[in-house]
């Protein structure tokens, strides 16, 4: 989904001679004629008066300078091709005839800081467009809105990302405080919509995030001379904030125009204080009427209330509801809401209230209601009020402070008993790391017997093969022996047989 963005137009509006507009100002004082012209031209600038602006420009290292209006009607400035920069004039001879836009020199002295006395009119277009149609129609964007307290090197860093593809940064300063505005203009419309894309909304830096870079595109910087100039066809000028004195765009931040036709910021209207305009002071919620009625019948005259618990009824002129709440609750005491006169249904008439005397503080019979002694009684109700809220509060402070003591203590509790818990912990680590040292040397031991039960074993083992094998070799003997001296045994029987 594509962001709908602003294209604005910049007009320097100048007083081409400061003195001679200074003195055509105090002589319109005086000539009638003048008097309409001079409300006319005020009603053009909407009421504000020439201030000064300047101008700073600054250029990357090695680069050509290139104004921001051409020296001469009839140079062009190829590197603001998008960004067209037109300069009109009016002369008392077009004046007669018709109205000749002409270009007229703009720079003058240093080219690199000017100062000039004149309105700075930032126009917005009626409708939004798309970033892409916004990029093919300017390269050149306008930061709105930067705080004071952001220097050019800070600036600079902030833009350092996209340096490479930036042509000129222009620093314009106008009447408004503590904050100005700057100028870029992009090599390529690519890298002023990644610019778009990537800083709008961003914060400056992370210890302000409520000063964010507020970005527009512009399509055209127009420089003219003071006069009854009138609004670009098809465009608004942007107003400001009352509040906090930036430019209001919706592209940019919410607007929030109010009853009495006044528009603001919905973050600056957020934070003020009460729910009147800033402005003209108009009341936007009005407080709300206490709807009383009879709970019974809903009638609206003759109201009385149960000072006990707080039921409203109608007296007994109408249907006598609060008669009967205190023939069924027995509670005795009811207050007028007309008046705030109390009635006693026991005594069968109204109760003096008693007040604290302002001079002494003893309780004193309180008046009956008239003209000549209401302020006094708005004095005593307010200071009853006063000793009412006073120990309501001391009350409140009190609770407070036991909970507070109470959530003291009981931290402090489990504090002891974490620490406790701890240096049971660190014990138990401890004998089991003695535990583990003496199982480790255990087993080193162990091993150590183990490897030479196991050099036994295998000494053992070879002894008995050596056994094994000697053992074979004499049985093997042994039967050759066997079979010789059976051998023998056969021929010495032969050898006796043949005797005899």
């Amino acid at each position: 989904m594509s962001t709908a963005v602003s294209v604005c137009i910049f007009r320097f509006e100048i007083c081409h001679n400061t003195n001679l507009c200074l003195q055509f100002k105090s002589n319109s004082s005086v000539a009638n004629d003048n008097k309409q012209m001079a409300s006319s031209k005020n009603k053009a600038k909407l009421k504000r008066d020439i201030k000064e602006y300047s101008i700073e420009t600054y250029t990357r290292v090695g680069e050509r300078f290139m104004e921001l209006i051409p020296g001469s009607s009839r140079q062009d400035d190829s590197s603001l091709s998008t960004a067209k920069v037109s300069v009109s004039c009016e002369t008392e001879d077009t004046k007669q005839s018709s109205k000749v836009f002409e270009q007229i020199p703009f720079i003058s002295g240093n080219p690199f800081v000017e100062t000039t006395k004149g309105i700075l009119h930032l126009y917005k277009e009626n409708e939004l467009t798309t970033v892409k149609n916004a990029v093919v129609r300017s390269q050149t964007v306008c930061i709105l809105a930067v705080p004071s307290s952001m220097t050019c090197h800070d600036l600079l860093t902030f833009l350092a990302a996209c340096l490479d593809d930036i042509k000129n940064v222009r620093i314009i300063r106008d009447g408004s405080p503590n904050q100005y505005m700057v100028l870029l203009a992009f090599r390529t419309q690519e890298s002023a919509a990644e610019f778009y894309s990537s800083f709008n909304g961003v914060p400056f830096n992370s210890l302000e995030p409520i000063n964010c870079c507020s970005v527009v595109f512009v399509s055209q910087v127009e420089t003219v001379l003071s006069g009854d100039h009138k609004p670009p066809l098809l465009h608004t000028e942007l107003p400001t904030c009352p509040v906090c004195l930036e430019r209001m765009d919706e592209s940019v931040d919410g607007i929030l125009t109010i009853l009495c036709n006044h528009s603001f910021h919905g973050n600056c209207l957020s934070k003020w204080g009460d729910s009147t305009c800033p402005v003209c002071r108009y009341v936007q919620t009005p407080e709300a009427v206490a709807d009383n009625h009879c709970l019974e019948c809903n009638s609206t005259e003759s109201l009385w209330i149960c000072l006990i618990c707080g039921h409203v009824g109608c007296g007994r002129y109408v249907q006598g509801h609060a008669y009967n709440h205190y023939i069924e609750t027995q509670h005795c005491y009811s207050m007028q809401l007309e008046n705030n006169r109390v009635w006693d249904y026991v005594g069968d008439n109204f109760v003096h209230r008693l007040l604290q005397n302002k001079s002494d503080g003893k309780l004193v019979e309180g008046h009956s209601p008239g003209k000549e002694d209401s302020y006094e009684k708005i004095d005593s109700m307010q200071l009853e009020f006063t000793y009412l809220l006073t120990s309501q509060l001391d009350s409140q402070k009190k609770y407070y402070e036991e909970m507070v003591n109470k959530f003291e203590k009981q931290m402090n509790d489990d504090t002891e008993q974490i620490k406790e818990k701890l240096i049971e912990t660190i014990n138990d680590n401890e004998g089991l790391q003695n535990k583990v040292a003496a199982l480790t040397r255990d087993k080193q031991n162990l091993e150590k017997k183990l490897q030479q039960l196991i050099n036994r074993l295998n000494q053992t083992q070879e002894d008995l093969n050596e056994e094994k094998q000697i053992n074979k070799a004499m049985q093997e003997n042994q039967t050759v022996w066997f079979e010789k001296y059976s051998s023998l045994e056969d021929k010495f029987l032969k050898f006796k047989l043949e005797k005899k």
